[in-house]
This record gives structure tokens, C-alpha cells and sequence, in this order.
């Protein structure tokens, strides 16, 4: 649905081939490590599930236009993390922060399940770089966002060799 176990998937897949040391090692000061990547991606999904729910509850009825959503997973552009999804150290193991990230695709799908499209069609909130999406978009998002650090975990590890 919406992409989203085939690029977990995709991500996991990659991740089942390093072990913890790899995983924690950070190329530089400034840069994320492969586990930091992964907390982001957990913490992302948190952020805009609550976004979601929110306005499936509370939110106007409004319509988006499609958006070329696969074009976030062109990392020459830039876009800050938002404050609730930099990460902080809280995973120490890759089965950890995998552990937490399938808690959190469970919340997903628990939310979403038996909603009515036009529910998720007729939800807005704000991207930072695409504007106004349906929640059907920020679903679509979120697994273009995940193969996006995909390819950042990827940069990692060969910056590590």
C-alpha cells in the first residue's frame, strides 16, 4: 500500500548486511551514522502519522494537486530535518531501531486501515518542498523518503571503507 513495504523492505534488506559497529560509525562530526539515518527515518514516520491523525481528525476538507513525490529521492536538494525528527542516540543496535521502526509502520497501517480514500484524499497539510499534499501523498512520501536515506546510508558506508 502506497509503496511502503517494498521500500522498507528495500532499506531492511540493505541494513541485515551490516553489523552494530558499522551501523554506529559516523564518516564525520557533522554526518549522520548508518543508525542516526535509520532514528530519522523512525522519527520521521512518528512526526507525520501524528500529522496524519491529526488531520483525519481535526483537519479541513481541501484537495492537492499530484506532486512528482519520487523527486525526493534526488539528494542535491537539501532540506533541513524537522526538530522532532533529528536524531538523539536512542538506538544502540540495528535490531533495536528496526524493532521501533516496525512498531511504527504498525501505527501506520493501524491508522489508515479502513479509512475511506476519500478521507485520505481530502486531507491536507504542508511540505516543506512540494506545499500542500493529501494524506495519501505524506503516505506515498514516506517511502520515497525511507529509499532517499537508503541511498544517504549507502554514501555512509563507503565513506567508512
Amino acid at each position: 500500500m502506497y509503496g511502503l513495504d517494498e521500500r522498507r523492505e528495500q532499506v531492511f534488506q540493505y541494513v541485515d548486511e551490516l553489523n552494530d559497529q558499522v551501523a554506529l560509525a559516523k564518516p564525520s562530526l557533522e554526518e549522520w551514522s548508518i543508525m542516526e539515518t535509520l532514528e530519522h527515518l523512525y522519527l520521521m514516520e512518528k512526526y507525520i502519522v501524528g500529522l496524519i491523525n491529526h488531520a483525519i481528525q481535526h483537519g479541513d476538507v481541501r484537495q492537492s494537486e499530484e506532486k512528482p513525490l519520487h523527486r525526493i529521492t534526488d539528494r542535491s536538494y537539501k532540506v533541513q530535518a524537522p526538530e522532532q525528527a533529528v536524531p538523539n542516540g536512542e538506538f544502540t543496535s540495528l535490531s533495536e531501531v528496526k524493532a521501533a521502526m516496525e512498531r511504527n509502520r504498525e501505527a501506520t497501517m493501524f491508522l489508515i486501515h479502513n479509512k475511506e480514500a476519500e478521507v485520505l484524499q481530502n486531507r491536507t497539510f504542508p511540505h516543506p518542498a512540494f506545499g500542500e499534499l493529501n494524506l495519501e501523498q505524506w503516505l506515498e512520501f514516506l517511502g520515497w523518503h525511507e529509499l532517499r536515506h537508503l541511498d544517504q546510508m549507502k554514501d555512509i558506508q563507503g565513506k567508512l571503507q
